[in-house]
């Protein structure tokens, strides 16, 4: 398994434990961590702006939108992600 993917394991285990209980704070960190990692992988390496910068801002929203379109075009592997995810949490 790619990193990428294992990345977007972890981060369909934190949206699936968040949507039965609430997340720790430790959970929380590593959680937006995460999320972060896979978001900026639709960002050209070495081409993030410093945080909080309106670059930065433009860049996070490109980012997002990457990410949602790499969702759409992987739905079936998504999907089945998504669903591995819900059934580790759940037990």
């Amino acid at each position: 398994m790619s990193e990428f993917l294992r990345l977007l394991a972890i981060y369909y285990l934190c949206d699936s434990t968040a949507a039965i209980r609430p997340l720790t704070a430790s959970e929380v960190s590593a959680c937006m961590s995460t999320y972060e990692t896979v978001k900026v992988h639709f960002v050209r390496p070495g081409d993030l702006a410093p945080p909080g910068t309106p670059e930065r801002v433009a860049q996070n929203r490109q980012a997002y939108r990457g990410f949602k379109a790499w969702e759409r075009d992987n739905a079936a592997l998504v999907s089945n992600m998504r669903a591995r995810a819900e059934a580790a949490v759940r037990g």
